[in-house]
């Protein structure tokens, strides 16, 4: 089983890292968008804002905990990953978010973003709480829509800026 948890750390590493690339993607957004934006997100503003993406950590964390804290081999040190994971991946939505509403695409990345959640989401369930009915057809359709919207939402911001001279 042990090997099991390897790949699986394998794999939430590569995707941790993906995560992370997307919130420096959004955040550079942010800081490059416009100005009244910046202005708009106040400490208070972004605390308030988090609220729904914290109460999902919260959700999220109280259904994997009892699984993840038993410490048997299928779930041996695997607590700590899987919470800093949960909180990359939740951030990474939260992030896309906080980007400009009126930008062209923000609702498509940001709907995206709530698929790649969700594919997370099930992936957890599954290994952690109960086994899922098809767990690989819906995880790899939420993932490739997320991806997919992410990616679309992204050029449609990405054409809007382009200057033609």
């Amino acid at each position: 089983m042990q090997n099991r948890n390897d790949l699986f750390l394998f794999g939430l590493v590569s995707f941790l890292l993906a995560h992370i690339s997307y919130i420096i993607a959004f955040m550079v957004r942010i800081q490059y968008g416009e100005p009244e934006l910046r202005r708009q997100l106040t400490v208070s503003n972004m605390i308030i804002k988090s609220i729904p993406f914290l109460a999902y950590i919260a959700l999220m964390l109280c259904i994997l905990s009892p699984k993840l804290n038993t410490n048997t081999e299928e779930t041996k040190g695997l607590l700590v990953p899987v919470v800093l994971y949960t909180f990359v991946v939740v951030g990474m939505t939260y992030t896309s978010y906080l980007r400009d509403r009126k930008a062209p695409g923000f609702w498509t990345v940001f709907v995206g973003a709530v698929f790649f959640v969700l594919s997370d989401s099930l992936i957890a369930l599954n290994r952690f709480v109960m086994p899922l009915p098809t767990p690989g057809l819906f995880v790899m359709f939420t993932y490739g829509l997320g991806q997919y919207l992410i990616a679309v939402g992204s050029l449609q911001v990405a054409d809007k800026n382009v200057k033609i001279s």
